[in-house]
């Protein structure tokens, strides 16, 4: 059997704080934003493009790697230092079907979405303490919004 992989990218978008998530109209379940790594597209700008498309904000992707020296060292400049991802995450979609999964954390600078043509409607801001009321979303997502909060959230 041959078994199908795509390279996909998960956004937890947080502004002062509270996370966004969504409910995906596939899975019927809350999840963050993201989608597909497209032909010739860098992940950082799929998470720039994804997060436009579905929620109408724009980011900024936290870099874990910000200030590193490796940039010197290496001789390369920050843009050949790529935005690596907080979490990688081999996700099964069907028997012959995975996903990749880089997940990012990321900041907007308001709470106003507006989803695009044919996006999910349902986009919710979750405090830390309203998390864990959400019984939709897989543990793992709620596991990273939290730290994403831990992060990128006012304190």
């Amino acid at each position: 059997m041959d078994i199908e992989k795509h390279f996909t990218v998960s956004i937890f978008i947080v502004h002062e704080n509270k996370v966004l998530l969504h409910r995906h109209m596939k899975y019927k379940k809350i999840l963050p934003v993201g989608g597909h790594i497209e032909a010739n597209e860098l992940p950082q700008e799929t998470c720039v493009r994804e997060a436009k498309e579905e929620t109408g904000l724009d980011i900024e992707l936290y870099n874990p790697d910000k200030n590193s020296e490796m940039e010197g060292v290496m001789g390369l400049s920050a843009e050949e230092l790529l935005i690596k991802p907080m979490h990688m995450i081999l996700c099964k979609i069907k028997t012959d079907h995975y996903h990749i999964d880089l997940d990012y954390y990321a900041s907007a600078e308001t709470y106003d979405v507006n989803p695009g043509n044919g996006e999910s409607t349902e986009l919710y801001w979750y405090t830390k303490e309203e998390l864990e009321q959400v019984e939709e979303a897989p543990e793992g997502v709620i596991a990273m919004a939290k730290e994403a909060l831990d992060i990128l959230g006012t304190k």
